[in-house]
C-alpha cells in the first residue's frame, strides 16, 4: 500500500515536468485545427531565477523554410499536438528569426554550461520544463546519459538491456539534474564573443578562484574568453592569481593592453610582478604606463629583484602606520582602509621616514587600552629579512619563529614589503621539483 502511494506520488511529480526534446518538432494546429507548422524552438524571459517560456517559435516548409513567433499566451494546450488560440491566417512567417535573445534549443541544448553549485562544466542533454497552470518554467538541465537515450528514442531498449545486466544500476535510478538557478550557460555570440548569462554573475563570483580557473580551462578557447569577460574586475584579478604562467599567457594573448593593465592593477603586487616577469619587456613597459603611477613604481621596483630573493617574493600590499597613532586610531584606520584586503594578520609600525620600528597584530590591538600608542603594542621580537636574502633564508626564519608573514627591509631598515608563507612554499616546492627532475634515473 505504502509502496503504491510512493509510486503514485512519483508519477504525479513526473507528470508536472516536460522534456524540451518531447516538445521540439511537435505539430502545431490553430484554433480551427489546421496544421500551422512544427515547434522549432522556445524562448524564455531572462533575468529570472526560473525563467518562464514567453514565445513559441514555429517552422514550416522543408526546402524554403519559414519561421514565425507566437506569444506563449496564444498557446491553448500542449498535451498531444500544440493547439493555438489563433487562426493560421493571423500568423506571420518570415525567412529568419532575428532579435530573439534567449532560445532553449539554440542556446542551451547540447551546449556546455557551468554548474556553479558543483563547480563543474556540464553538457546539456535535455531540459526540464515545469508546468505551472498555463505557464511553462525552465527548472533543470539534464546532464545524464539516460536523457540522451530518451531524446534518441532508445530509452526503453537501453533500459531493458541495463536491467538484464543489473536491475539496481545507478543508470536506472539516478537523475542527473542541475537546478537552473545553479547554471550559467556558456553560449557564445560569434560576433562579440560574449557569453549570455541566465542569472546574476554573483554565482560565478562566489566560486573560489582556484575552482573557477579549472572550470575556465575545461572550455574551448572561445568559450574561455567569453566566460572570462563576464567576470567583474576583482574576480578576474583573483582568477589570474590562481593560474600558472602558461595559463595566464593564454588569456593575455586575447586581452587588449588597457584591460590587462586594469587586471594587473588589481592583483596583489607580488603576483602581478610574477606575471609581468614572464611577459616580453616591451609589453611590460607599455602596461606600466597604463597603471596608476604609484602602483606602477611599486611593480617596477619589484621587477628589479631576483624571483628567489626576499625582494622578488615580497608583496607591497600590507598595513603600516605611524608610531605616533593610538590604538583607537589604528583600529579605525584598519576598518576604513583594508576592505579590499583578504587578511590583515600583522600591522607594521614605522616612523616618518618609513623605518621599521616594530610589528603588532590586530588581535593584540583589540584587547589593549584604546588611548595607548601602537608603539607600546609591538611584539617582543621583530623578525625581518633583507631584500637580497635568499628564499632559503626567508623560509628558515619563518619556520624558526613560526610566523606566516615576515617584513622585508633594506640596509637602512626602510620597510619595502612583506613575504607571505604561501609564496615561500611555492618557491621552495618549485626549487625542489627542479632538483628532482635533474636527478639521474634510478635515484
Amino acid at each position: 500500500m505504502v509502496i503504491n502511494l510512493i509510486e503514485d506520488a512519483k508519477a504525479k511529480a513526473a507528470a508536472m515536468f516536460l522534456h524540451l526534446s518531447d516538445i521540439l518538432e511537435k505539430d502545431i494546429r490553430d484554433c480551427e485545427d489546421k496544421f500551422v507548422g512544427n515547434v522549432w524552438d522556445i524562448s524564455v524571459k531572462t533575468g529570472e531565477i526560473y525563467p518562464k517560456v514567453d514565445h513559441l517559435i514555429i517552422r514550416k516548409g522543408f526546402v524554403n523554410r519559414m519561421y514565425a513567433v507566437v506569444p506563449w499566451s496564444d498557446v491553448l494546450s500542449i498535451e498531444d499536438d500544440i493547439m493555438l488560440k489563433v487562426k493560421a491566417s493571423d500568423i506571420k512567417f518570415k525567412t529568419a528569426i532575428k532579435d530573439m535573445e534567449f532560445l532553449l534549443k539554440r542556446d542551451i541544448m547540447d551546449q556546455q554550461v557551468v554548474d556553479t553549485f558543483n563547480h563543474k562544466v556540464r553538457r546539456v542533454n535535455d531540459l526540464h520544463l515545469l508546468k505551472v497552470e498555463r505557464d511553462l518554467v525552465l527548472a533543470h538541465v539534464d546532464i545524464g546519459m539516460r536523457s540522451l537515450m530518451h531524446r534518441l528514442g532508445w530509452e526503453s531498449a537501453v533500459d531493458a538491456m541495463v536491467k538484464m545486466i543489473n536491475k539496481n544500476s545507478k543508470y536506472l535510478k539516478t537523475e542527473n539534474l542541475v537546478s537552473w538557478k545553479s547554471v550559467q550557460p556558456v553560449t557564445i555570440n560569434p560576433a562579440s564573443m560574449t557569453m549570455k548569462l541566465s542569472v546574476s554573475q554573483k554565482q560565478l563570483q562566489a566560486i573560489p578562484a582556484a575552482d573557477l580557473g579549472e572550470i575556465i580551462f575545461d572550455l574551448t578557447p572561445g568559450q574561455r574568453m567569453a566566460m572570462f569577460r563576464t567576470l567583474d574586475l576583482k574576480t578576474k584579478a583573483k582568477l589570474f592569481e590562481n593560474l600558472d604562467l602558461e595559463e595566464q599567457k593564454a588569456i593575455v594573448k586575447e586581452l587588449d593592453k588597457k584591460e590587462l593593465a586594469q587586471i594587473v592593477g588589481n592583483m596583489s603586487s607580488d603576483e602581478a610582478a610574477d606575471l609581468l616577469e614572464g611577459l616580453p619587456q616591451n609589453t611590460v613597459k607599455n602596461l606600466l604606463t597604463l597603471i596608476e603611477s604609484h602602483r606602477a613604481k611599486k611593480l617596477s621596483d619589484l621587477l628589479g629583484y631576483s624571483s628567489d630573493s626576499a625582494g622578488g617574493l615580497m608583496t607591497t600590499d600590507f598595513v603600516s602606520m605611524s608610531e605616533t597613532v593610538t590604538v583607537a586610531e589604528a583600529i579605525e584606520f584598519i576598518k576604513s582602509q583594508t576592505k579590499d584586503m583578504d587578511l590583515v594578520p600583522y600591522i607594521y609600525i614605522i616612523d616618518d621616514k618609513n623605518h621599521l620600528k616594530g610589528v603588532t597584530s590586530l588581535r593584540r590591538l583589540l584587547f589593549e587600552d584604546s588611548k595607548e600608542s601602537v608603539l607600546k603594542m609591538v611584539l617582543p621580537k621583530t623578525v625581518y629579512v633583507y631584500l637580497n636574502n635568499s628564499v632559503k633564508e626567508v623560509a628558515y626564519l619563518m619556520d624558526k619563529y613560526k610566523i606566516s608573514y615576515i617584513p622585508v627591509i633594506d640596509e637602512n631598515k626602510v620597510l619595502h614589503g612583506v613575504v607571505a608563507m604561501d609564496d615561500v612554499l611555492s618557491q621552495v616546492i618549485a626549487i625542489a621539483w627542479r632538483k628532482k627532475t635533474r636527478l639521474p634515473k634510478g635515484i
